[in-house]
């Protein structure tokens, strides 16, 4: 079985909303993929959740980004908005802390998209498999349309066989 249903692990969106490229990103780091792999979510809300089962292994001090490292090693970042660093944590609320492990679809963060949207930000979030993982990886499939937090698939990996 090339790709069946016990090789893949599944990415959970960690927020509800429409799927994009990376490509397709106003964001040279992004676009890129200079960071990692992956998709980018134009949020409905601003509840974001855990996408895998692991350890937060990331948190930036301006509340934007997490980074959780699965059980089975593969990190993956969620960069909640584009250039939202500036914000220097206005607009966003962490309810994890580096360190605590979670499951797919725990809480994360809150992000206030309409004050992001107000201060002149785009909230559409990058969810990558980061570069330093991405070598386990030896399949990567992504979802397009609607993905529900927590809920919906947005990308399915195979990891390289040892």
């Amino acid at each position: 079985m090339l790709f069946g249903k016990a090789d893949y692990h599944e990415i959970k969106a960690p927020l509800s909303g429409k799927v994009i490229a990376l490509a397709d990103l106003d964001d040279p780091i992004f676009s890129g993929k200079v960071v990692g792999d992956g998709i980018a979510l134009i949020p409905s809300d601003g509840e974001a959740v855990s996408p895998i089962s692991g350890e937060v292994s990331f948190i930036a001090p301006t509340l934007h980004t997490y980074g959780i490292r699965g059980y089975d090693g593969v990190e993956v970042l969620v960069h909640l908005g584009l250039n939202t660093v500036k914000l220097n944590g206005k607009g966003f609320k962490a309810l994890v802390k580096k360190g605590q492990t979670v499951e797919a679809g725990a809480p994360l963060c809150q992000m206030d998209l309409e004050m992001i949207r107000s201060e002149g930000y785009d909230p559409t979030t990058p969810v990558v498999i980061t570069s330093n993982t991405i070598d386990m990886i030896r399949r990567l499939t992504f979802n397009n349309g609607f993905c529900v937090a927590g809920k919906t698939a947005c990308m399915k990996y195979a990891l390289v066989k040892k």
